[in-house]
């Protein structure tokens, strides 16, 4: 729904799948890259420049939008600061601590938990209704991911060594489906960007004294031409990039929908490594992309046929 309580239009349903391919594509390469450079660049001073630097970015063109809704911040400043303290601050926070201590293959798996903890969470906090077309379409959507990831061979899945990093990732991707649920439940008075410019600033601020602290510790960043390219896609495509599409597709789709673009990072970034790096597509890629098509398109009609019901 819009603003108004108004069901979205067709061109914004097909604004928003457009929105959801491309995000996936961006969460593809942040793992990637957030591994590489996990160990060289502090957690916390990577976390609170990247929000103050979005934010300051996005404010040049949001600031007629947002600065005469400031007065809802301040009424709805609960809801403000808990969305901004478990997405831009508490996800990544976890994301990167995780890393240091895991695999990109292992946040690959847990990450598939998403489309799976968000109709649970919107059932929790919104009541919203799961229908059986949707839970087989997740289900359906998982074994294509795990095809992927273990080659073809679902077996193999029990030879994957597992860390307590992973249980790090788990609560992160835990904070990310909740702050996915949040969005959702945003005032209908208050704009998307001033949402998305408030959680920027939240997250960039709860995270600037842990920044001080790595300070004191004489944890700095390198200046190195690895952590400048690290830090300017991080900035501009999960950061500033994804965020945006993905709360809009949140206000258009619905969180149960949204979540599911998760189970788009693995496919997404198997392709990149077609294209860019010169690596092979089998047989069980075909299928693992079959069966997540497959998955998506039984959410997406499982969805509508619980709005008809519910219209009804």
């Amino acid at each position: 729904m819009d603003a108004t309580g108004s069901p979205p239009t067709k061109g914004q349903v097909g604004l928003a799948t457009g929105m959801l391919i491309l995000t996936p594509l961006f969460w593809a390469g942040h793992s990637v890259v957030a591994r590489i450079v996990a160990n060289d660049i502090p957690t916390f001073s990577l976390v609170s420049i990247r929000w103050l630097v979005a934010f300051a970015i996005l404010m040049v063109f949001v600031t007629p939008t947002v600065w005469p809704q400031r007065w809802l911040l301040v009424k709805h400043w609960r809801y403000v600061f808990v969305t901004g303290l478990v997405g831009p601050a508490l996800f990544p926070c976890l994301l990167y601590i995780g890393l240091k201590t895991t695999t990109v293959t292992n946040t690959s798996i847990i990450q598939t938990s998403v489309p799976g903890l968000v109709p649970f969470i919107a059932w929790l906090m919104l009541k919203d209704r799961v229908t059986w077309q949707q839970v087989l379409g997740i289900a359906i959507s998982t074994v294509g991911v795990a095809l992927i990831i273990t080659q073809g061979n679902p077996m193999a899945i029990a030879d994957v060594e597992f860390v307590p990093g992973d249980l790090i990732i788990l609560c992160a991707f835990t904070a990310w489906a909740i702050y996915t649920v949040a969005v959702r439940m945003k005032p209908f008075e208050m704009h998307a960007n001033t949402l998305l410019a408030s959680s920027m600033l939240i997250g960039g601020v709860v995270t600037f004294p842990l920044w001080m602290w790595e300070l004191s510790q004489g944890l700095t960043i390198p200046m190195t031409s690895q952590s400048a390219w690290a830090f300017t896609y991080i900035m501009l495509f999960p950061t500033l990039l994804a965020y945006y599409f993905y709360n809009y597709a949140i206000s258009v789709v619905g969180p149960t929908k949204a979540g599911l673009a998760s189970h788009l990072v693995p496919p997404l970034g198997i392709c990149l490594g077609v294209i860019f790096l010169d690596e092979s597509f089998h047989a069980f890629h075909a299928i693992s992309f079959a069966a997540i098509l497959t998955g998506v398109v039984l959410v997406i009609r499982g969805g509508r046929a619980s709005s008809s019901r519910a219209r009804a």
